[in-house]
């Protein structure tokens, strides 16, 4: 398919060659034309700015002199003419080789991408499969084994158990469409207000309270950061337990000239170690049950702020709460 295509970007570089080729010869042709025009102009200006006799005399008995100067002006207008076609057409070649390259990239890009999407599923069903019969062949033979055959095929279980997790992690991750961020002015605290009232719904049970700072408006892609306050809330309620009243708050401020936006919560908090990988989709939290469970949420957030040129940090303490900042790069 990628052949076919560059077999027909190869031809549409040659026929935009010759269409640049036909135009440069056409107005050379013109420029011929314009000769006699540059002829009446330089003797109407000798005539008139000048005073070097009357218009008629310019026009029909020029000296030896006047001609040679209104030929090689005409010389030059017509140089003029060709150079500036032959650099437009040269221009316009280039920036048709550059455009098939790009669409060349995009067609392998989508490629490698389904080729990887198509590869996870596949593994993940292969994994999937193997837990699947470990898990019964335990069931039906695991009265017969021995102390350490069982303790391999549960190993083989737990193993293929994590394969599994981590593989769903980066389906959920790549399955996310972004694309190029679709800017507009977006009233993030009406849209962050609106977030609060889907999650009390979902949450009836939860005691937490919000706190939205008014008057936030930013150039930026509403569906995605939609995305990324969605998630940074959901974070900060799973950081929050269940018997502790809870308090979110969104905000922003500016740093350097800068516009800082976060998200605090008064939940377990987080050490500095731990916040450097908050952000890691693949962290471990066997070790550590302080840390939230779901890590697609915060690694989806990262990627959102990077596609929009921001950047994301946490900072927390432990036992008292922790915040996510980010900021976005606005289109001047």
């Amino acid at each position: 398919m990628i052949k076919l295509y560059q077999f027909s970007g190869e031809t549409k570089i040659v026929l935009a060659k010759n269409l640049s080729q036909r135009s440069s010869f056409l107005l050379f042709l013109w420029g011929i034309l314009l000769i006699p025009f540059s002829f009446v102009a330089d003797a109407i200006l000798d005539a008139v700015l000048f005073g070097e006799g009357s218009i008629q005399e310019q026009l029909f008995s020029p000296t030896l002199h006047e001609l040679a100067i209104r030929v090689l002006f005409s010389i030059f207008i017509l140089a003029a003419i060709y150079l500036g076609m032959h650099y437009l057409a040269n221009t316009a070649q280039k920036e048709g080789v550059l455009q098939q390259s790009n669409q060349d990239l995009r067609l392998l890009r989508q490629d490698l991408e389904e080729f990887h999407d198509d590869l996870l599923r596949q593994l993940r069903n292969t994994s999937s499969e193997l837990v699947t019969s470990i898990e019964l062949l335990k069931t039906q033979c695991g009265h017969d084994f021995d102390e350490k055959a069982l303790f391999f095929t549960e190993g083989v279980c737990d193993t293929g158990n994590k394969l599994n997790r981590q593989l769903g992690i980066s389906l959920a991750v790549t399955e996310l469409p972004f694309g190029e961020p679709r800017r507009e002015q977006v009233k993030l605290d009406k849209l962050a207000f609106d977030i609060t009232e889907e999650l009390k719904s979902k949450f009836p049970d939860r005691d937490i309270d919000f706190k939205i700072q008014p008057w936030i408006n930013d150039w930026c892609d509403r569906k995605m950061i939609r995305l990324v306050i969605y998630n940074l809330f959901r974070n900060a309620m799973d950081f929050i337990p269940h018997s502790r009243k809870g308090q979110i708050e969104f905000g922003t401020f500016n740093r350097s000239g800068r516009k800082v936006f976060f998200v605090r919560d008064n939940g377990t908090g987080f050490s500095d170690t731990q916040a450097k990988c908050l952000f890691d989709a693949f962290r471990n939290n066997s070790q550590d049950s302080d840390m939230p469970k779901d890590t697609v949420r915060l690694a989806t957030a990262r990627r959102v702020i990077h596609r929009h040129g921001g950047q994301v940090w946490a900072e927390g303490i432990p036992d008292v709460g922790g915040t996510i900042f980010f900021t976005h790069e606005t289109p001047s």
